[in-house]
């Protein structure tokens, strides 16, 4: 029997951050641009859609990488009700690594563009834990 409401955590935790070099001139990771979790994917090629209020970025100066490096990290806390259309999904996720899609959306909504506005220097795997077990 599945449960009413199943909690998933999503993360990138700082000891394995996302590195990226800002390229782009309009601004920079929080000011002017903002790190967000577009999807998740799954280790069987399953994807996950986020709001855009599910997952909580960080962005910060990354000092050992030199002028314009950044690290990037997420947590986000994801709740899926029984009716939610990606549950059945979810009912088989358990602890692991994930993929992860990001972009860096300007307010005006317009999105970097990867290789121009920046680019990826390592991108680790995130996290997937879900919080709700099944009872027995």
């Amino acid at each position: 029997m599945n449960e009413p409401n199943v909690l998933v955590n999503f993360r990138l935790d700082r000891d394995r951050p996302m590195r990226i070099k800002w390229l782009a001139t309009d601004g920079v990771p929080g000011d002017g641009y903002k790190a967000q979790v577009m999807a998740f994917t799954l280790d069987d090629g399953a994807t996950l859609h986020m709001d855009a209020t599910a997952v909580l970025e960080q962005t910060a100066p990354d000092a050992a990488g030199g002028i314009g490096a950044y690290l990037v990290t997420f947590n986000g806390m994801v709740g899926y009700a029984a009716d939610h259309p990606d549950r059945s999904r979810i009912d088989l996720v358990d602890d692991g690594e994930i993929d992860y899609d990001l972009a860096f959306v300007k307010e005006d909504g317009s999105v970097a563009v990867e290789d121009q506005d920046y680019r990826i220097i390592e991108r680790p795997r995130g996290a997937v834990h879900k919080m709700t077990r099944k009872r027995d």
